[in-house]
């Protein structure tokens, strides 16, 4: 595995719930990070706000090792899109690239190594803009021989991930410019003229630029797509996500894949010859995990009554 020969700061984003934090900072106690950022969103009530104390001090008191730890607190709730985004400015305002943790993010310990290499490796590499380390289509490879240890993706992956300041200085979190005519063309070319795809981002992007969906990270893969860019993904799922239950901000229900566990990659990582889109596995995304299957998605939002009014508006 390769030596920790860099230090990479790394940005935690926590609210109320202490419950996975032991977890996180186990994880993060095996490569030890040099410097931790935390961003806090406030209390939104009296019962909260004790909540959310508890969670401060205890993420305080489980970093036992020698660091430099830096703190963003907020005092009342913005809310998660508001916090998120504004703890990210902060964050690469100070650091010029890092790895981003939430809460309720279960890392292995390759997870940070393949991070670093890869934050170092294309640093200066404009079109990547984001290094994820979600996968969660193991059992769909087609080439077993396959010798890489990542590929170029054109589709999120924040439950475990690492950028740069030269490209989150690029997300724009108002969507300034967002034209729903001219996108939803732009999307229709995007997506080789497939409607139901074309519909469903122009669907979530017009919802984040509304205030309808109080998500963050739309606004970011809007700014991606816009500045023809590209997402690592490993071919092993590196950070699995935890935190589904009633407690969760957006994921109330169940554990989309409760098979799913994190993994490891070798190393040396095996780098493509090639940086080049492989949608191979974007295709597999939108059918399984966005049911983006074109009649499935048109009856149901011809049923609804729903696909001539969300067009338009």
């Amino acid at each position: 595995m390769i030596k920790d020969y860099h230090n990479i700061p790394i940005l935690l984003l926590i609210y109320n719930r202490d419950l996975y934090l032991a977890n996180l900072i186990k994880n993060l106690n095996k490569i030890k990070p040099q410097r931790i950022y935390i961003a806090a969103d406030g209390p939104h009530s009296a019962q909260n706000s004790k909540k959310c104390e508890i969670t401060r001090k205890k993420i305080e008191e489980l970093i036992t090792w020698e660091c430099i730890i830096k703190k963003k607190y907020r005092s009342q709730n913005v809310g998660c899109k508001k916090n998120i985004n504004e703890g990210l400015d902060w964050f690469f305002y100070h650091e010029k690239m890092g790895i981003i943790l939430e809460d309720d993010c279960d890392p292995s310990e390759s997870f940070f190594h393949y991070c670093k290499e890869l934050l170092i490796k294309y640093e200066n590499v404009e079109n990547i803009k984001m290094i994820s380390g979600n996968f969660y289509y193991e059992n769909e490879m087609i080439n077993k021989q396959n010798k890489d240890s990542y590929f170029f993706s054109k589709r999120p992956g924040t439950h475990g991930w690492a950028t740069w300041r030269r490209a989150w200085k690029q997300n724009n979190q108002k969507m300034l410019g967002w034209n729903r005519f001219v996108d939803f063309l732009w999307l229709f070319i995007f997506f080789n003229f497939n409607f139901v795809k074309s519909h469903y981002f122009y669907k979530k992007f017009n919802d984040s630029f509304l205030n309808r969906i109080k998500s963050w990270d739309y606004q970011l893969l809007y700014s991606i797509w816009k500045n023809n860019g590209l997402i690592i993904k490993p071919y092993k799922h590196l950070c699995k996500h935890i935190g589904w239950g009633d407690e969760a901000t957006h994921s109330k229900h169940s554990d989309t894949f409760p098979g799913l566990k994190k993994r490891d990659i070798q190393f040396p990582l095996s780098h493509p010859t090639q940086i080049k889109h492989n949608d191979y596995f974007d295709k597999i995304e939108d059918i399984k995990l966005r049911k983006l299957n074109f009649f499935n998605y048109f009856l149901y939002k011809v049923k609804n009554n729903k696909i001539i009014q969300k067009v338009i508006n």
